[in-house]
Order: structure tokens, then sequence, then C-alpha cells
């Protein structure tokens, strides 16, 4: 992982605690974008535009893609591979995840959601994205110790 200083695109690996066990949010990304990167599940994230922080625009893409404003836990320490940088966010079990059209362009950037566990999003996410999955696996088991006390 390099550094932050030529971050370009970031976003937000939402997760929440479904009867004790982690659920991943999956974004089905569009056919195009699958085919390309060889998975189904995309996560909530995008450009960092002008004047913009990184935290700033992952939360921004995520509330644009999703409708969710998940609770940062890594907030000092994201994981960052080449130009993305992803946080790892907490939203609770009765907030509603809302499609809606990119409002910049007028179209939808993915085909629906799900919620998938650990293993299912590591096996069938976009094959850019498994390396911040696996990153922050030990940190989402590690955190849910914490509700288990």
């Amino acid at each position: 992982m390099n550094n932050k200083t030529n971050i370009t695109a970031s976003g937000i690996i939402v997760f929440r605690n479904k009867n004790n066990h982690p659920e991943i949010l999956g974004l089905i990304a569009l056919p195009k974008h699958r085919k390309r990167s060889k998975g189904k599940y995309d996560f909530p994230k995008g450009r960092v535009d002008d004047g913009e922080t990184p935290i700033q625009a992952a939360y921004r893409e995520c509330y644009e893609e999703c409708g969710l404003k998940p609770k940062v836990i890594n907030i000092d320490n994201p994981v960052v591979n080449g130009p993305l940088c992803l946080w790892l966010g907490e939203v609770t079990s009765e907030e509603e995840v809302i499609l809606e059209a990119n409002p910049y362009t007028g179209e939808y950037e993915h085909e629906g959601y799900t919620w998938v566990s650990i293993k299912e999003i590591k096996s069938n996410c976009l094959n850019y994205l498994r390396p911040f999955i696996v990153s922050v696996e030990k940190e989402i088991w590690d955190y849910f110790k914490i509700w288990s006390k």
C-alpha cells in the first residue's frame, strides 16, 4: 500500500451487524464492470473532486450511491492501494439502502445491492477490490468482538 498523496478516488466498505455476523454491502456492478473486473460486487466509491479531501469524497460518494451515512471506524487508518483509498464504515441493520441515479449524469451506477458475508464479498467482488476486503477482514471481526462483550 502506498501513501495518501496520490489519492484520486475514495469510498467506504459498508458493513452491519446482522445477528452477530458481519454483512458487507455489495453493490451489484454494471455488466461492463463485471466483465472487465471479473467480479460482481462493488463498494460505494468515486473520484475525489477539486477542493475535497479523500474522506469527504468517500462520505459524499457513499451517500450518493447508496443513501447511507456510515460511522467510519478506521478514520485514521484507511486502506490505500494505488490511487484508491477505502475506509470501513458501520451502519445499523435498520438503515435502508437507497439506490438513485448519479446526480450529475442521471444514470444508475449499480444494478442493485445485497448484504453478503465477508467470504462471499471476497470471492465475488470486482477483482481490484479484493485486496481491500482482505486488508479489513480482521478489523471487522475484531470490531465484532467488541459487540459481543
